[in-house]
């Protein structure tokens, strides 16, 4: 039998706690801790919202095909949307891209958008996966590693120029698209029998892609500037000669004062292509250092191998 004296000091105590005697308070004993888990709930769930936004798209690019056929083809489809965004950010900017925009650009009410794409950032995707297409890929290298990666950097350049928007959306939103990736397998490809680790391989990508990149953001800005006062960029360098004139005559700047000397002469245009070029040259002088360093001993020209060592008694 239960001690009944037991029941009632245990009730006595939970009615000291603040509940009537013989009923504990009513979530009195959970409330700290609900509060407590309450918030990292919520950032959980905003952290799970958040990944899922920034991955929007990429599970539409890279969903399975279904093989069925359509049964009516709808005047309105994701193609159409796709494309309508790429002529607005071309023309207007990514910040002009927006559902209203393109439902005006196409004639039709911005809901139904929301039926093929989304959110703006599976757009965005999107957008980016097309532009990547519009070139087509070798079917493989050509065995001249140099000219397959001037190629791949032109072709870059190329797309920059026709979509100045592209920079900084691929910035944003990683290119790892059906065509995004298929691009960057042959750029690795071109690599196959060099003795380089992937590793390295990748950073060589990179490191032409965000050269590619810093070049073409940098040339948009300051189109963006010469627009803005109107100015050609002979007037541009011709209205700093003052003050540059003077840095010059200082002579506390020699090595400015030639390259500078350079640049307002005509000799050196800072033309954002050249200084591409330049830029481009240089990485892939250390990729040839690198390969080289790659290579077996015994496949290396008999000026590249290391001197032997001659043991002295």
């Amino acid at each position: 039998m239960p001690d009944p004296g037991g029941r009632q000091e245990g009730d006595a105590r939970r009615g000291q706690r603040g509940g009537p005697a013989g009923r504990p308070a009513r979530g009195r004993g959970r409330q700290t801790g609900d509060r407590e888990r309450q918030p990292r709930e919520r950032g959980r769930a905003r952290g799970s919202d958040d990944a899922q936004s920034y991955w929007s798209g990429y599970d539409i690019l890279w969903a399975p095909a279904t093989g069925r056929p359509t049964a009516r083809r709808s005047p309105l489809d994701r193609t159409r949307i796709v494309r309508a965004a790429i002529r607005i950010g071309d023309t207007e900017g990514l910040d002009a891209v927006s559902m209203r925009r393109i439902a005006r650009e196409l004639r039709t009410g911005a809901m139904s958008l929301y039926r093929h794409v989304p959110d703006k950032g599976a757009l965005i995707s999107l957008m980016i996966d097309e532009v990547i297409g519009e070139d087509e890929l070798p079917a493989a290298p050509s065995g001249d590693w140099r000219a397959d990666l001037w190629q791949v950097v032109n072709g870059m350049w190329a797309t920059m120029q026709r979509h100045p928007w592209y920079p900084e959306a691929a910035m944003e939103r990683p290119p790892i698209t059906p065509n995004g990736v298929a691009a960057l397998e042959y750029v690795l490809s071109i690599f196959d029998d060099s003795g380089l680790a992937i590793g390295d391989r990748m950073g060589i990508v990179a490191t032409l892609s965000a050269t590619v990149t810093a070049v073409a953001i940098n040339a948009a800005a300051e189109a963006r500037t010469r627009a803005r006062l109107q100015m050609t960029e002979d007037e541009m360098m011709s209205s700093a000669g003052v003050y540059i004139g003077r840095i010059i005559e200082s002579g506390k700047f020699p090595r400015f004062s030639e390259l500078m000397s350079g640049f307002t002469s005509g000799a050196e245009h800072p033309d954002p292509q050249f200084e591409l070029a330049a830029a481009v040259e240089l990485i892939l002088d250390g990729i040839a250092a690198r390969l080289e360093a790659a290579r077996p001993e015994a496949a290396r020209p008999e000026a590249a191998r290391p001197p032997a060592v001659t043991v002295r008694p």
